[in-house]
């Protein structure tokens, strides 16, 4: 008899100790996996941590694998073929589909992590559009592969068709928009935050902040919160959310414009 109650009293010590180990895990992920997309650019953290170390960046647009979300604000999600979290604020759900269920029952929420805390827009162009436009009287057509580098660098491809395949590197960080050419290297294009007037260098060179159109026109048509950079050669260029560069004007002579823009 006293052997029974030792080894009843085991298994409801073990099956305690095995419910409380396997209820522990706050961010578990659901049977039931749905696909979302970024809506604003934002980093990759190995752990559900703003701490964690940051392993990527997912871009405005860039779709993805959603495993579970939990109430602390973090999903769960397929990066790489790994998985890795980024803050559920930052995801927008198919229509289709509802937001995984949370995971855990805290109800605190965690510091925004975006790419910028005063600069919210991202001017960077979109990876899934193609960018058409007239450039010194060629046209021309600008477009992603969609791959990056270690560091962070999005390829980008601009193609006339009298010129060979020019490659350009762009990345966004909460310091600004960069590009990068083969023969000149790296150029900041917009620093992060901006105000009108504000002047910055990049290999030093001095730029200034000249405008921020809510309304602004091109031949691929109308955007808001346009802000136009004047280069230190005098050329103004006009970046847009989401599109980067749409217009560029010397001397009052337009020398880029993007003309048309459609999803791939």
């Amino acid at each position: 008899m006293k052997i029974v109650k030792v080894l009843l009293s085991f298994m409801v010590t073990f099956g305690t100790l095995t419910f409380f180990i396997f209820s522990t895990n706050s961010d578990a992920a659901t049977t039931n996996t749905v696909n979302a997309k970024v809506a604003n650019s934002v980093y990759v953290h190995l752990e559900p941590s703003a701490n964690a170390k940051r392993i990527g960046t997912l871009w405005k647009g860039d779709k993805v694998v959603v495993y579970s979300q939990s109430k602390t604000g973090w999903a769960k999600i397929k990066f790489h073929k790994k998985t890795a979290y980024v803050y559920s604020s930052y995801l927008i759900f198919s229509p289709k589909t509802s937001s995984p269920k949370n995971s855990d029952n805290k109800t605190n929420t965690p510091k925004q992590d975006s790419l910028s805390t005063s600069q919210k827009t991202s001017y960077r162009p979109v990876t899934t559009n193609i960018y058409y436009y007239i450039e010194n009287g060629q046209k021309g057509k600008m477009f992603s592969s969609n791959k990056r580098n270690s560091t962070g660098w999005t390829y980008w491809y601009k193609k006339t068709s009298t010129a060979p395949k020019q490659i350009i590197l762009i990345r966004e960080s909460s310091n600004g928009l960069d590009y990068r050419f083969a023969k000149i290297g790296t150029v900041r294009q917009i620093i992060y935050p901006f105000t009108k007037d504000q002047v910055f260098k990049t290999n030093h060179k001095s730029y200034k902040v000249v405008s921020i159109s809510n309304k602004f026109t091109v031949k691929a048509g109308t955007f808001k919160s346009v802000v136009g950079i004047k280069g230190a050669d005098g050329s103004i260029t006009y970046y847009a959310p989401n599109a980067g560069a749409i217009k560029i004007v010397k001397n009052k002579k337009v020398i880029y414009e993007v003309t048309k823009i459609i999803s791939k």
